[in-house]
This record gives C-alpha cells, sequence and structure tokens, in this order.
C-alpha cells in the first residue's frame, strides 16, 4: 500500500509542469525573503523596492520573462547534455538572481534577451566547472547558506527527461582538481522541486 507521503509526492509528481513551475518560484519569498544588498545594481526587471526597514538593502521578486527555446543552444554547446525538462522550462519562463531555498541555494537566471547570464554562473567558478562538467555534473545551484559545495545535475543517470541532483564537496576540486566525497540530494529535480513547494507550504504565511 502507498503511504500518505508517497501518496503526497505522485499528486506533485503528476501535476502540470506550469503549476509545479509557478508553486515553486512562489517559494522564493516565503523561504528566501528576497532581500539584496545594494552593493551592487540590482536588474530593474526584478522590480526592487525599498527595504523600508532597512536604507541598505532592497526587496526583489522574480519576473516572468518568456525565451525562446533556441537562446539554449549556446548553453548546449558547452555541456554534455541537457537540462532536465522541468528545469529547462524553469529557465525559459522565469528570471531570478541567486535565491536561497534551504533545499538548494539556486543559481542566478538574471534577465536578458539571451540566456548568457545563466552561462556565466555556471562557469563562474571555473574550477569546478572543468572538474565536474567534462565528468557529465552540471552544476545549477549550491549548498545553501554559506556553503559551497555545488549542486549538480547527473547527466550520466538521466532517466526520461529528468536527473538525480548530486551535492558534491567543493575543498577536493578546489585543491586537488579531483571529485572527492558526493551525497545523492533528491532522486530528480522533480523531487527537489517538490521538497522546496513542501518546505515553503509548512511556513507560516
Amino acid at each position: 500500500m502507498m503511504s500518505p507521503q508517497s501518496r503526497h509526492l505522485h499528486g506533485r509528481r503528476s501535476a502540470s509542469d506550469d503549476e509545479l513551475i509557478r508553486r515553486f518560484v512562489a517559494s522564493f519569498e516565503r523561504l528566501d525573503g528576497l532581500e539584496y544588498w545594494q552593493s551592487a545594481t540590482l536588474p530593474a526587471e526584478l522590480a526592487a523596492e525599498p527595504d523600508v526597514d532597512d536604507g541598505q538593502t532592497v526587496r526583489w521578486r522574480p519576473a516572468v520573462i518568456v525565451t525562446d527555446r533556441e537562446q539554449l543552444a549556446p548553453i548546449y554547446e558547452k555541456l554534455p547534455g541537457q537540462f532536465p525538462a522541468l528545469y529547462e522550462r524553469l529557465v525559459l519562463t522565469h528570471r531570478w538572481i541567486e535565491v536561497d531555498l534551504q533545499t538548494v541555494r539556486l543559481l542566478a537566471n538574471p534577465p536578458g534577451s539571451t540566456l548568457s547570464g545563466l552561462l556565466r554562473e555556471i562557469f563562474r567558478d571555473q574550477a569546478l566547472a572543468d572538474v565536474l562538467i567534462p565528468a557529465g555534473f552540471v552544476p545549477f545551484g549550491k549548498a545553501t547558506d554559506v556553503n559551497y559545495d555545488p549542486i549538480c545535475f547527473d547527466l550520466n543517470s538521466r532517466q526520461g527527461d529528468d536527473c538525480p541532483v548530486i551535492q558534491f564537496e567543493h575543498e577536493t576540486i578546489l585543491c586537488h582538481g579531483t571529485i572527492g566525497e558526493r551525497r545523492r540530494r533528491a532522486a530528480s529535480f522533480r523531487e527537489l522541486v517538490c521538497e522546496t513547494i513542501d518546505l515553503a507550504d509548512s511556513r507560516p504565511q
């Protein structure tokens, strides 16, 4: 017999991708607070608002910006495979800056006419990218808070249109240029999205 938890996840798996993305993006504010330190310019599309309690920060929100799928081509030329379908849909419909969702610190997909900003984020730490990407692991986030461990799509274990999410210990990569300890963070990106939605739903309104 399917457990209540399994039935709940199954229901989330059967939800439309657009609905999952809508709820996932809605979780950004509840889990992160969306405060931005004003030491750098915030893209105007993310609708900054002054924080009335702190003149040094502003509040932002993710933006619905539809991007042609052809803009993925320059990214895929540099990767050993394609993103999971749900993440692909996310980056083609929304833009955001780095956000800590307490399940993953999601790399930014900043506004622009192309996805060049996302590509820069994936390769921002070249030492990590040079080891992980040729091995089939594509960074799309980091561990939460100040942890620098990269969180990646495991394209080697792709199943259908999704794949496992793996967290890598960063020090071995940066110090020795090899992959060290790793742990499976989620069985798929869809599972990570559902976990994030559930976490946000558990928080008080």
